[in-house]
């Protein structure tokens, strides 16, 4: 039974299917947005939230304001998701990317 199970798991995580794109943190007091690209959204939101809560986040202004808001004070949202077109000559760093840079230039919304 045991063994079946985690043989279950494994073809499980095989046929999984990471979202590529741009994260976008949007602080709902004041609007400011924090982006990011990333070839695995759901783990960079995993990431942000535990460095937030430990207040070991990189940018100091959004660490301040999560720590004054607290969790409920934010929105996580993928942005821009890219698709996964099974191409091994795409470079999805670079699509991802481009991808921010356009998210960029059409939000506005002021950014931290």
């Amino acid at each position: 039974m045991k063994n079946t199970l985690k043989k279950q798991l494994r073809e499980k995580a095989k046929d999984y299917k990471t979202t590529m794109g741009v994260l976008s943190v949007i602080n709902t007091l004041n609007g400011k947005q924090y982006v990011q690209p990333s070839l695995h959204l759901e783990a960079l939101v995993n990431k942000m939230k535990f460095l937030l809560n430990c207040g070991m986040f990189e940018h100091q202004q959004l660490q301040k304001d999560w720590n004054e808001l607290g969790s409920d004070g934010f929105i996580f949202e993928f942005a821009v998701t890219v698709p996964d077109q099974n191409n091994e000559y795409i470079n999805y760093r670079q699509e991802i990317k481009k991808a921010e840079q356009v998210f960029l230039s059409e939000s506005n919304r002021v950014l931290y």
